[in-house]
């Protein structure tokens, strides 16, 4: 990644984690010097960390399949998602295990602005609700059906 771009993404989320912005609803949190993360309602924590080659950035989100809520990474899931998604190449994915689910979606950063990373980061949360519905056990998808009655 060149660094200026490095640089202008890192002054992007600096200013997005100290005011949330309206589309997101919650600060951008920086947990490394090259990964930052968001809650996403109750249910999701959407990460996103910069990638050493190209100017590209990954989102992901993990959760546990037993209802309990998000899960930030393991180091091993961490391991198997970059094994899977180095496999397949994919712009989108979804990595499906038996104790938890992680979808994850390439970024290219060229011509990024701060209204724009907020609405992608904000599309991926609400994609998570939807991909994820088909993954966890029924007390999660009734109330993400109960939810979206209610909107």
């Amino acid at each position: 990644m060149k660094l200026e771009t490095k640089t202008h993404i890192r002054s992007l989320l600096a200013g997005l984690f100290q005011s949330p912005h309206n589309q997101l609803g919650q600060p951008v949190i920086e947990i490394a010097a090259s990964r930052w993360m968001v809650r996403a309602g109750e249910n999701f924590i959407v990460q996103f960390e910069l990638l050493h080659h190209a100017d590209k950035a990954i989102m992901y989100s993990t959760i546990a399949r037993d209802g309990s809520g998000p899960l930030k990474a393991s180091f091993l899931t961490m391991l198997l998602l970059e094994d899977t998604i180095a496999s397949v190449q994919q712009q989108y994915g979804v990595c499906s295990g038996a104790a938890s689910v992680t979808m994850y979606r390439f970024l290219d950063l060229a011509d990024m602005n701060s209204e724009r990373l907020a609405a992608v980061l904000a599309n991926f949360a609400s994609l998570n609700e939807i991909v994820f519905a088909d993954y966890v056990l029924p007390p999660l998808m009734d109330s993400f059906a109960d939810e979206h009655e209610t909107a």
